[in-house]
């Protein structure tokens, strides 16, 4: 298939395996192998994690449920990427590095978003987590803390602490971070691919 970050929310709609599927073309389409990608293997126990919890009933799934979260907890000691499955992620996430990444249980993130290394998103001292709009770049080590919202196509800089809203389009930079009309397209293109349209 053919991945293309305009399409990919339509078309997975709300299944988690087609959510998978797009995530797999898109680390296809940066050059990894998929399988050999943490980041890819994080994705795919959460989006399985994601599957079985909405299973009925709830008993009969809940060997799978134990075996899933010990697997998860052993995955996190070796990659230390840990991906609360009550987050609530869109389909086409590209998680381009190993961790250290935790996204906390409140959090949203959208459609076609892209995570580096050393990133953690939704933590802080009150309830509730961040919601993240649709195309949004986290750069690196940066920490996205409490109830904040990201609009679309926001950038968040490398090294950046968010403890604000970002408007869409907007590109946040520092230590607390400050909103600034976008400097650079290609960092919010990052991983778009050329061609339009999905595929099977």
């Amino acid at each position: 298939m053919k991945y293309d970050g305009d399409t990919v929310k339509q078309w997975a709609g709300g299944s988690q395996w087609r959510a998978c599927q797009a995530e797999f073309a898109r680390f296809k389409q940066h050059g990894y192998t998929g399988w050999g990608s943490e980041g890819f293997w994080a994705l795919a126990i959460y989006r399985l994690q994601r599957a079985i919890l909405a299973s009925r009933p709830k008993w009969a799934w809940a060997p799978a449920r134990i075996a899933l979260a010990i697997i998860r907890k052993l995955f996190t000691l070796l990659t230390i990427i840990d991906i609360n499955p009550k987050a609530q992620i869109g389909p086409g996430l590209f998680i381009g590095h190993g961790g250290p990444i935790r996204i906390y249980e409140a959090t949203r993130i959208g459609a076609d978003c892209a995570i580096l290394h050393g990133c953690t998103i939704g933590a802080g001292p009150y309830g509730g987590g961040a919601t993240i709009g649709d195309h949004v770049y986290v750069g690196c080590n940066t920490s996205i803390i409490g109830k904040v919202k990201v609009g679309d196509g926001a950038v968040i800089a490398a090294n950046s602490l968010v403890l604000c809203d970002v408007p869409a389009g907007f590109t946040a930079i520092g230590v607390p971070a400050k909103n600034l009309p976008a400097i650079d397209g290609r960092a919010a293109s990052f991983g778009r691919p050329p061609e339009p349209g999905i595929a099977a």
